[in-house]
């Protein structure tokens, strides 16, 4: 039996806290936050008509062009939360022809002296500033992933989230324009997006409805407001349409867009040199291809991993350009598993992707990639729709070289009716070592701001995804969780949210492998003080560990000025544990930005990591600075100067290895030209 009687009393003990606590605290906020979000069908569900654009604006933030007179306009605005009319509302105009889409929006604010516009960086998420976001999905599939987001803030600075993922190529991201300007009654935007940015829906020529949204965050009363109100839940069947939409003729567009690259230098007395190719290709106005020659990754500067204890393996994020373009295709659910980890495939020498959409609900992702050393990996991933709410998906990961062969099989399907939704996923790998199996079912709720949900996953001895990410072999067990998301508009907090969870499992041979409780609270102020609690109790084999820890940060929402620490102590592997973590982030007259961190975890001895950094904006596209990691002892660091981010030629000169353990007496410039 999973459940032994002998162990269920520790088990009702920590379930019957877990549920006290968590009864206790859903009875107060269910109290306060009752009637929240009553949204209404003139707030969800609205529509406009496509009209196209004769006389095209201009993208100065000034709404004096006509053609913004002639286009319908989305008004009634309302509350995330509430579902009610805010107080500053907003208006936003679109329109189109046969190279931009054009959207414009008016924000309407009482004190305009208030609003925040800081970030000045292309392509940086511009949390803490008054921004405005337009979603456009082609398909109008009602699903995220189909959904692109386009965002603006009060002063004009772009970033963008292409459907799918895009690499940070200006000239394959696409080069959309924007502007923002702060007026006497608020702030305007304007934005000229091209179409072909987009994956969207063969058939040029005829009258197509696509999904819409627009949205606003307002930071002097932390409030996103949206035209069509998806709701805490974020419910896609709720947005908008526009309707009769007649996207161009593909001949119009550039389909092929080729990156040259060479690089020369120094590594530790010998010279260096490279050259090679990126390129990328629009097949189809669905599929897109991308083909790389000896692809450099000298300039990528990698994630730090922490140093915190953990019994599981921690993987950095992905930054290599490759991997990003349509890396949204190639993912696929395997509970706790990741069959397919991209940051697994060392630097190779020739690879190949092609990605998009077959017909109008099945996508698809097949990548390649083959080192002259002999290895060779390959992807190719299959998810088709049958409704918004229901999909499949199968996936083939390949690893083969001479020390071993490895080939993962996935399988998952997902469906979702009202406010409950469930999966199942299982994964089976043929392995030079043996071959194994790993699965998940799922069921999850969430209504209101209130969420939760259970699952059973099992992974075999004898599992392995040799370019994916598995935890944890041979063991199988349950978990469940229960919490609450709000944003407060009234009152001293500004946000909350609380998590309660539990889960257990055991060895396939019936041994004990681990169990625990865990609860999480946070909290944000009107003054934009956070605090989080996290505790933690369990087992971990023949562990009893117990962890709790405290963090503290000001001001919330904001990347360019902030302060934080956390604490942690308690018990971990059999040992007392203790961490501490300062971070500061600071920047100064929008040009040079400086951040520090530190790391000091006690367990099984002393270790310490101390990151600094520093960024000097000479122009727009022009950054000097470097970095500085030193982790127990060992110290590496580089400085760079870069040209990058708004297309054209960019350059890069770098002195050091950003991802070496310690310096590198390392020189290299490099220059990357469009063809």
């Amino acid at each position: 039996m999973l459940f032994r009687r002998s162990q269920m009393a520790t088990w009702r003990v920590r379930g019957a806290l877990a549920v006290r606590a968590a009864g206790l605290t859903a009875a107060l906020l269910v109290s306060a936050a009752s009637g929240v979000w009553a949204r209404g069908p003139e707030t969800t569900n609205r529509s406009l008509p496509a009209v196209r654009v004769e006389q095209p604006p201009r993208i100065d933030g000034v709404l004096d062009d006509p053609c913004w007179k002639l286009l319908p306009q989305a008004t009634g605005f309302t509350d995330e939360m509430l579902g009610t009319l805010v107080a500053d509302q907003t208006t936003a105009w679109i329109g189109y022809d046969d190279t931009f889409i054009y959207v414009a929006f008016h924000c309407k604010d009482s004190e305009p002296r208030r609003i925040v516009a800081e970030e000045t960086r292309r392509g940086v998420r511009a949390r803490g500033d008054d921004r405005v976001r337009f979603r456009l999905n082609p398909f109008n599939s009602r699903r995220g992933d189909d959904e692109s987001e386009l965002h603006v803030n009060a002063r004009g600075t772009q970033s963008t989230e292409i459907a799918g993922g895009r690499a940070a190529k200006l000239e394959w991201e696409g080069e959309w324009q924007a502007a923002g300007r702060i007026v006497e009654d608020g702030w305007v935007a304007e934005m000229a997006i091209p179409w072909r940015i987009f994956t969207r829906p063969a058939g040029e020529g005829r009258p197509l409805t696509m999904g819409i949204n627009f949205e606003r965050y307002q930071a002097r009363t932390d409030t996103r407001s949206y035209w069509s109100n998806l709701g805490p839940q974020q419910r896609r069947e709720l947005g908008g349409e526009w309707t009769g939409v007649v996207p161009p003729p593909r001949e119009r567009e550039d389909l092929l867009s080729i990156l040259a690259y060479g690089y020369g230098g120094y590594h530790q007395g010998g010279a260096m040199g490279r050259f090679g190719l990126d390129a990328r290709y629009q097949f189809t106005p669905q599929m897109a291809g991308v083909a790389t020659w000896k692809p450099d990754f000298s300039n990528v500067e990698g994630d730090v991993t922490s140093i915190d204890f953990s019994y599981a393996e921690r993987l950095p994020d992905e930054r290599r350009p490759f991997f990003l373009e349509g890396g949204g295709f190639y993912n696929l659910d395997l509970g706790r598993n990741e069959p397919f980890a991209s940051v697994r495939v060392p630097e190779f020498d020739l690879g190949g992707k092609v990605f998009g959409r077959v017909g109008a609900d099945t996508n698809v992702g097949v990548l390649a990639a083959y080192g002259f050393h002999g290895r060779k990996d390959g992807v190719a991933t299959v998810a088709h729709r049958f409704s918004p709410r229901e999909s499949v998906g199968l996936q083939w990961v390949g690893r083969m070289e001479q020390a071993a062969e490895n080939h993962l099989l996935v399988a998952n399907a997902g469906a979702r009716r009202g406010d409950w939704r469930v999966g199942f996923s299982y994964g089976r790998s043929l392995d030079t070592a043996g071959n194994g199996e790993a699965g998940e079912a799922e069921v999850n709720w969430g209504a209101k701001t209130f969420f939760g949900g259970a699952s059973f996953q099992w992974t075999s001895r004898a599992f392995r995804a040799r370019n994916g990410f598995v935890p944890f072999q041979n063991q199988r067990g349950v978990s469940a969780y229960f919490g609450n998301d709000v944003d407060w508009r009234t009152g001293f907090f500004a946000a909350s949210s609380w998590t309660v969870s539990a889960h257990r499992s055991e060895r396939y041979g019936g041994a004990f492998f681990q169990d625990g409780v865990h609860a999480n609270l946070f909290l944000r102020t009107r003054s934009r003080i956070t605090m989080s609690v996290n505790s933690s109790a369990g087992r971990f084999e023949h562990h009893r560990d117990r962890v709790t820890s405290v963090s503290l940060g000001y001001p919330a929402l904001d990347r360019n000025q902030h302060f934080g620490i956390s604490h942690g102590w308690g018990r971990q592997a059999g040992r007392s544990y203790r961490r501490w973590g300062p971070h500061a982030n600071w920047r100064f007259a929008d040009r040079l930005a400086i951040a520090a961190s530190s790391e000091i975890v006690e367990l099984h001895g002393r270790r310490q990591q101390d990151l600094l950094s520093i960024a000097y904006d000479l122009a727009r596209d022009t950054t000097v600075g470097g970095r500085l990691v030193r982790r127990d002892g060992s110290t590496n660091w580089y400085m760079s100067l870069r040209r990058s981010g708004y297309g054209g030629t960019e350059y890069f000169v770098i002195v050091g290895d950003p991802n070496a353990r310690t310096f590198t007496q390392r020189a290299v410039v490099k220059v990357i030209f469009p063809l």
